[in-house]
């Protein structure tokens, strides 16, 4: 059984009568984001979470551009027929994808939410599985030290 990770990125509220209190500021499913997290965590660096968001920027931008570069070529008359198929599979599948992360999206958002509330329960838990007879999820809580929201912001990729 393939073991899934999902990171929670909490800090404290702030700005409330609730101050001081964990708040999830962000929940992340992608390897390569938590992998940059971490990074940033263990470097030091200030902003480690919009280093994060400068990634997930960066690969849509890539995405983005050759997704147009591909729109371009199948707009063009002189595009032999087996491009111009290679060009329509490609895009059934982007759209397939997008759909597969978008339901990704949704499911991870409904874990973080409980994981997060598992978390208040029992601080402590900073690393710990969740299971079912079907499935597993690693979930790893991240602090942002010296970080205060105002409000969660649970805009995962």
């Amino acid at each position: 059984m393939k073991t899934g990770t999902v990171a929670l990125i909490v800090g404290l509220q702030s700005g409330t009568s609730k101050s001081g209190e964990p708040v999830l500021i962000e929940a992340l499913s992608d390897d390569r984001e938590i992998e940059t997290l971490e990074k940033a965590l263990t470097t030091g660096n200030e902003a480690p979470l919009e280093t994060v968001l400068e990634l997930r920027s960066r690969q849509s931008r890539e995405d983005e551009e050759f997704g147009d570069y591909v729109e371009d070529l199948l707009s063009q008359p002189f595009v032999r027929p087996e491009i111009q198929e290679h060009g329509v599979q490609w895009l059934k599948s982007k759209i397939r994808i997008e759909q597969f992360q978008r339901s990704e999206t949704e499911a991870m958002r409904v874990i973080a939410e409980y994981a997060f509330k598992l978390f208040l329960q029992d601080r402590d838990k900073t690393d710990f599985l969740l299971a079912s007879a079907a499935a597993q999820v690693r979930i790893r809580v991240f602090w942002l030290q010296g970080q205060r929201e105002s409000a969660p912001q649970s805009n995962a990729a």
